[in-house]
């Protein structure tokens, strides 16, 4: 693995990026304008599409902490593997009793296990949203754990253009995403969705910001991570890489403790 850090540091910043106060609309009769904007949000989609993962396999190994309303983990280590579109394999250790959980997750189903509790989840993977407690399915879920955008549309709007980020949002079907990148590169700063339904009783949010960039095989690896999401309750999740390789062959065993309670 060759790696050279990137000066930027992880922070959680607010959307749009800047204090945009009385930023003047684009006119509708203003063509050139229009034309304009219409130019510079083509180039920004091609620059962030340019930066996309693409990979066969991935196999990082991770600090891990994460607390929620009612309880708080830290000092945790995590090995993930993924191969594309295939297959995502987890295993959380922590300190003195070694490994507490491991997951299999493939597109269709979701298999974990809590050595601590005794306990074996088997879901199908479109019921699987509760025990993950996020809004992804599985082609979802694979591109936030390696780094490339979540639920990114051509449909942009309220694009705002700062020196250093660029904010904007997109609408998808389900849900409204805002996005910061960095103005240079393109390169994902913070991301966010939102139900797209603004009068639902409760609307999730799941925020994801990402720092400390590395290169690895021409890639732009983002080897800090911050997850915020946001229900009834607030979940917070830590993701710090110590190691990340690209296309090594990788093995994903799991098998499932006949005695474990099925829950």
């Amino acid at each position: 693995m060759m790696a050279c850090r990137h000066p930027r540091k992880l922070a959680r910043n607010t959307f749009p990026a800047a204090d945009t106060g009385k930023v003047a609309p684009v006119k509708t009769e203003d063509s050139a304008a229009i034309k304009a904007l219409q130019l510079f949000t083509s180039e920004m989609l091609k620059g962030i599409h340019t930066n996309h993962i693409d990979f066969n396999t991935f196999s990082g190994r991770m600090k891990l902490a994460f607390e929620t309303d009612k309880k708080s983990h830290n000092n945790l280590n995590a090995t993930l593997r993924i191969k594309k579109d295939s297959i995502i394999w987890i295993s959380v250790s922590a300190p003195i009793v070694d490994e507490v959980i491991r997951a299999v997750i493939t597109p269709d189903s979701l298999k974990m296990y809590n050595r601590l509790d005794k306990q074996l989840y088997l879901r199908k993977m479109s019921d699987a949203e509760e025990l993950l407690n996020i809004p992804f399915d599985f082609s979802t879920l694979q591109d936030m754990l390696i780094g490339n955008p979540v639920y990114l549309t051509d449909s942009i709007y309220q694009v705002i253009k700062t020196p250093s980020v660029i904010s904007f949002s997109c609408d998808h079907s389900k849900f409204t995403s805002l996005f910061n990148v960095y103005a240079d590169d393109y390169v994902l700063q913070q991301s966010k969705v939102l139900d797209k339904d603004s009068t639902a009783p409760i609307r999730r949010s799941c925020e994801l910001t990402y720092g400390d960039y590395a290169k690895v095989a021409g890639r732009k690896f983002s080897t800090t991570r911050r997850i915020y999401i946001e229900e009834k309750n607030v979940t917070k999740v830590s993701l710090d890489f110590t190691r990340y390789d690209f296309d090594i062959p990788l093995t994903f065993p799991f098998s499932m403790p006949s005695s474990y309670k099925r829950m």
